[in-house]
């Protein structure tokens, strides 16, 4: 194809895809304790076990697969800063990280922890109180849970013109790989790209390939207020952005800004860029506060 700007894909998408959810555990730890200043791998591996707990099968599908993950998992959220690499956790005051479900197999775990959690949790060797479990946006903002109708239809099946503005809020680092580097630069393709290479991966309904053209060839990012952050991540420091970045449309085709703002709400459950399971790219679109885990 010649061009990108234009309309490259003009069919209606009847899209279905698994559910969606995104569960948020408080959690007091059982007497005050020191602990990394990233707990990114201990939520990951926190997950891990109580889904060996409960499906020894997926667990172990999960570990031992090299493609992409259909969950996410945050940092803990919370404590007192002790210096640049530890926090320190008391019992008088919560903590909270979530843990997002990209499939119904996955998800249909998390409601049920909703409604039935673990009563203690085990990070990085430290043992927690869960406090509460939710996946309403009502009681939390990173909580939430939803079908891929109600994601998609209001932007693929509207007849409004999309909006061709989107802010995204960048509240835990994020970074994209390229080439074998770690870049802390949300480009739209490197963004919408992520989110693209998602969707597809658990969609029964691909959206097209072509998407990423779009967004690298007729998407800016125009406004942004980011500054990078360092992860200590295994025997390295993994460097990422936070802060909130505006992507503009130049061609406002109602089709692709349709798909993008569809991949930008899709955000909020998948994570955008690297090492979403551990921690990175806890990404949604960016509210009038913005609030970071």
């Amino acid at each position: 194809m010649a061009a990108t700007c234009g309309r490259l894909f003009s069919e209606e998408l009847p899209v279905t895809m698994n559910d969606l959810t995104a569960l948020v555990l408080t959690l007091t730890p059982d007497r005050p304790i020191t602990m990394s200043g990233h707990l990114g791998r201990a939520s990951h591996a926190m997950l891990l076990r109580l889904l060996a707990s409960a499906d020894p099968a997926l667990a172990q599908m999960l570990h031992d697969s090299n493609t992409a993950k259909p969950f996410t998992c945050s940092d803990l959220i919370g404590g007192e800063r002790v210096d640049k690499n530890a926090r320190r956790f008391t019992p008088d005051k919560q903590a909270w990280l979530r843990l997002t479900g990209l499939t119904s197999t996955v998800s249909a775990l998390l409601q049920l922890w909703a409604t039935t959690p673990p009563e203690k949790v085990e990070l990085d060797g430290a043992v927690f109180t869960v406090q509460t479990a939710t996946i309403d946006p009502a009681v939390h903002p990173w909580a939430g849970q939803t079908s891929c109708e109600a994601l998609s239809a209001p932007h693929l099946l509207a007849q409004q013109s999309p909006a061709y503005r989107l802010s995204l809020e960048f509240a835990s680092p994020t970074t994209f790989r390229s080439q074998g580097r770690s870049l802390p630069v949300p480009m739209p393709e490197w963004v919408f790209g992520s989110l693209l290479d998602r969707w597809n991966a658990f969609a029964t309904v691909q959206l097209p390939t072509e998407t990423r053209r779009f967004a690298a060839e007729c998407v800016v990012l125009s406004r942004y207020r980011l500054h990078t952050r360092a992860v200590p991540y295994k025997d390295i420091v993994q460097m990422g952005c936070v802060g909130w970045g505006d992507f503009v449309a130049l061609q406002h085709d109602r089709y692709w800004n349709s798909v993008l703002n569809l991949l930008a709400d899709f955000a909020f459950y998948s994570g955008v860029g690297y090492q979403t399971t551990v921690g990175l790219g806890q990404v949604r679109r960016k509210t009038a506060v913005p609030t970071a885990p």
